[in-house]
C-alpha cells in the first residue's frame, strides 16, 4: 500500500498561505481517495451518533463534546497505524450492510480503547474539553445572554448597545482562542504523547505561530459551517439536508487536511507514528 504521506511526500511550507493551505487540503485528499470507504463510514456513523445525543435535553451537546475526542484519537491513531486498523476482526454473523455501514465504523471508532497507554489521555483529554467548552459558555452567558447592564442600556437608548457589542467580541476572541487550543490537542496527545494539558497549550502556541496557513486552511470549511447555519435558520428540513451531503463530504477532508497539516508542523512525529 502507498502511502501518500511518506517523508518524500509530506507537504511542504509553501510561499504563501493560501498555497500551503491547498497543500494540505490535497493531502487529505489523497488520504481519503486511498480509503473512501472507512472516512465516509465513520463520518456517518458519527454524524447520526451527533444527532441522536442531541435529542437528548441538555445533556445531549455535553456528552458530545466529551466522546468526540476520544473518537477523533481513534481516527488520528488508526490512520497512523493503519496496518494495525485494517487488522480489525469482522462481527460474526453480521449482515453485510450492518457491517460495512455500523459495525466496522464503531470499531474504528473507539479503536483507541484497544490501547491502554492511550486510552487514558484521550478520555482525560476528553474531559478537559469538556471543561473548557462549559467555561466559554459561561462566559457567552454572563457577557451577552445573560448581560444586566446591557438589558437596562436597552430600555434607555434606541442604538446598538456598546456592551453587547464589546461583550460579543470577547466571547468571539474566547471561542477563537479554545478553538486554537483544541485544534491539534488530539494528535498531540496520541501521536506525540504529550500529556492532555501540555497538548492544549501546543497547540495554541502552533496556531499562533502558523496562523495565516491555518486561517486560510480552516476558511473554506468555516464556510460550508456558516451555509449550515443558514440552512437551519431557514429551514431545520433544509439544514439536516446540508448536514447529510456537503457536511457529510467535508469534515473527513477536513480531518484529513489538519492530520496532514499536522504532520507538515511535526515531521520527525511521521515516522515513530507509523513505527
Amino acid at each position: 500500500m502507498s502511502d501518500p504521506l511518506s517523508s518524500a511526500d509530506l507537504p511542504r511550507h509553501a510561499s504563501s498561505a493560501i498555497a500551503q493551505a491547498g497543500t494540505w487540503i490535497a493531502c487529505g485528499w489523497r488520504l481519503i481517495q486511498e480509503h473512501k470507504a472507512p472516512w465516509f463510514r465513520m463520518t456517518a456513523l458519527y454524524l447520526v451518533l451527533a444527532f441522536l445525543l442531541k435529542l437528548i435535553p441538555f445533556m445531549g451537546d455535553l456528552l458530545l463534546i466529551l466522546i468526540t475526542p476520544m473518537l477523533l484519537a481513534s481516527v488520528v491513531w488508526g490512520r497512523a497505524h493503519e496496518h494495525r486498523a485494517n487488522e480489525l476482526p469482522a462481527t460474526r454473523r453480521a449482515p453485510a450492510w450492518s457491517e460495512a455501514w455500523l459495525m466496522r465504523p464503531a470499531r474504528e471508532l473507539s479503536l483507541i480503547f484497544s490501547r491502554t497507554d492511550k486510552a487514558f489521555p484521550s478520555v482525560l483529554l476528553g474531559i478537559i474539553t469538556l471543561g473548557l467548552v462549559m467555561l466559554v459558555k459561561i462566559a457567552g452567558d454572563l457577557l451577552v445572554g445573560g448581560s444586566m447592564v446591557s438589558g437596562l442600556t436597552a430600555t434607555r437608548l434606541d442604538v446598538p448597545q456598546i456592551t453587547t457589542v464589546l461583550g460579543m467580541l470577547v466571547v468571539a476572541g474566547l471561542y477563537l482562542v479554545l478553538a486554537m487550543a483544541l485544534f491539534y490537542s488530539v494528535p498531540l496527545t496520541v501521536l506525540a504523547n504529550r500529556q492532555p494539558l501540555a497538548a492544549v497549550s501546543e497547540s495554541f502556541s502552533l496556531c499562533r505561530r502558523n496562523a495565516f496557513p491555518l486561517l486560510a486552511l480552516v476558511a473554506p470549511f468555516f464556510v460550508v459551517y456558516l451555509l449550515i447555519v443558514a440552512g437551519f435558520a431557514i429551514s431545520p428540513p433544509w439544514g439536516y439536508v446540508l448536514i447529510a451531503t456537503v457536511g457529510w463530504l467535508a469534515l473527513p477532508i477536513f480531518v484529513a487536511s489538519v492530520y496532514c497539516s499536522y504532520l507538515t508542523l511535526h515531521p520527525a512525529h511521521h515516522s515513530a507514528a507509523h513505527s
